[in-house]
């Protein structure tokens, strides 16, 4: 029998994962690379369409791997040779650690003047990479086998260049993920240069509150350019999610802005309370919300969620999540660890164990929360180290490479906490001091555990469905 990969698979492999099949670009925005052992994957290597393959001379592991992905449509079989595999499908081996996407700050300017920004982007302290530093990037990306980027910025569409961004990301095989925008800049005319190149990416746009929305964003005018920009996406067929910041002026709006949401066809909404970094410390005094109100804002919106229908998908921090629709909700400050559980083995972060972000400085971080702080300073940057060699070797690689048993070696009350199983030390960007140090516990989740907790969460869940549930 003769075997072929089908499109768009190829053969890939990465510098300490090394064995994969992955969509090139993907069948869907989320598809995730197969990993294999050696010999299973030694064997697919045969499946080029023109070299008989016997899986019944396989081991085991083989045979059901040919199975399994015969199933799958991953694989074709054919008694006769078949075409060859396409060039980009053959293997090739990648000099980097594997990177499923890059969230990517293609320049550090902002035309709004958010009085939260993480970066800082009012004052014009980031720059904005010259459009020969941003097509290396993607050089970079594309020789680390990169085929997901998230694009933001301060504001992405400020740059004039946008076009030739996503015409080389295109001509790269790299698609575009999400946009994380304003609003303000997002036109028909910037949809039909993504959609000129290949791009369809979904689109994040902030949205605080209905009648709250122009305050946080430092800008008049900017809930209504907000409303423009989610119409046209609805009509366009774009994917739309909102994230939300929660303070003192839009705690009472959140019920009316996700039903608003909804109707204006974002599909989720995420909700959050700015973190005291950047142009926030000069409001969070007066502004912020406490730990105890956040969860009171929540508790009071949990049920209003389901009396609603589920109108969206909805993500209130760490604390409740659930799909548009269903009653299948989740806590997620709540993992499921064994007793037995090995804590060397356990990364800090799952997170960014396949993420990473680079700055517009081009500084290599796992996450974006890590800008501007001690961590971002002594981070590396892709402008004068290659992606591939930091994304092994560097302190971006330390950071990643860090287990929870770095943690309960350093931090004795976490080692010894009854709900060690449950919150794993919780968020390591978060759990950051001002002077850098990340082996501390996540004083956010830490506040949840012993103050509000599972049972609590769901006891508010759970009175709501059965309220809306038909009696039998």
């Amino acid at each position: 029998m003769y075997y072929r990969l089908n499109e768009p698979y190829a053969f890939r492999g990465y510098k300490g994962l090394p064995y994969a099949i992955r969509a090139e670009q993907g069948r869907k925005l989320f598809d995730k690379p197969l990993f294999f052992g050696k010999e299973s994957f030694l064997a697919l290597l045969y499946c080029n369409g023109t070299e008989p393959v016997e899986p019944e001379a396989l081991d085991g592991e083989s045979r059901a791997t040919f199975q399994e992905l015969l199933s799958q449509g991953i694989l074709t079989a054919s008694e006769a040779p078949m075409e060859p595999l396409k060039s980009y499908q053959r293997y090739r081996v990648y000099p980097s650690r594997y990177l499923d996407k890059v969230h990517w700050s293609i320049t550090g300017r902002c035309n709004f003047r958010c009085r939260h920004c993480l970066v800082s982007a009012p004052d014009g302290r980031h720059p904005e990479p010259t459009l020969d530093a941003c097509l290396d990037v993607i050089r970079q990306l594309e020789s680390c086998g990169v085929h997901r980027v998230d694009v933001t910025g301060g504001e992405p569409l400020v740059r004039r260049d946008c076009e030739a961004i996503f015409r080389a990301l295109s001509e790269h095989r790299i698609f575009i993920g999400t946009i994380f925008t304003n609003a303000s800049l997002l036109t028909g005319e910037v949809l039909d240069l993504l959609e000129k190149y290949g791009h369809h990416p979904a689109f994040q746009l902030s949205f605080d509150g209905l009648g709250c929305h122009d305050w946080l964003r430092g800008v008049p005018g900017a809930e209504q350019q907000a409303d423009a920009a989610f119409h046209l996406l609805k009509e366009r067929g774009f994917a739309a999610t909102a994230a939300m910041c929660l303070h003192q002026k839009n705690r009472d709006s959140l019920r009316d802005t996700a039903n608003y949401l909804a109707d204006a066809g974002a599909y989720s909404l995420r909700v959050n309370a700015p973190q005291e970094l950047g142009v926030w410390k000069q409001y969070a005094r007066e502004y912020a919300l406490t730990r105890q109100e956040r969860w009171e804002v929540y508790r009071d919106y949990i049920p209003r969620y389901f009396e609603d229908g589920m109108p969206l998908d909805v993500q209130l921090d760490g604390y409740f999540s659930c799909k548009r629709g269903s009653t299948d909700y989740k806590v997620p400050f709540v993992h499921r660890v064994p007793e037995n559980a090995d804590w060397s083995r356990l990364p800090y972060c799952e997170g960014m164990q396949h993420t990473a972000y680079i700055s517009p400085e081009g500084r290599l971080l796992p996450c974006m929360g890590f800008a501007d702080s001690p961590v971002d300073q002594a981070s590396p940057s892709v402008f004068q180290q290659p992606l591939g060699e930091l994304s092994q070797k560097s302190y971006y690689a330390d950071l990643v490479a860090t287990k929870i048993s770095d943690l309960l070696a350093k931090d004795a009350e976490c080692a010894q906490c009854p709900h060690l199983h449950s919150c794993c030390g919780g968020c390591m960007q978060e759990s950051m001091t001002e002077d850098g140090d990340y082996l501390v516990h996540d004083q956010e989740i830490c506040w949840f555990y012993k103050n509000v907790g599972e049972a609590a969460v769901r006891a508010v869940a759970d009175a709501a469905i059965a309220r809306i549930k038909p009696q039998n």
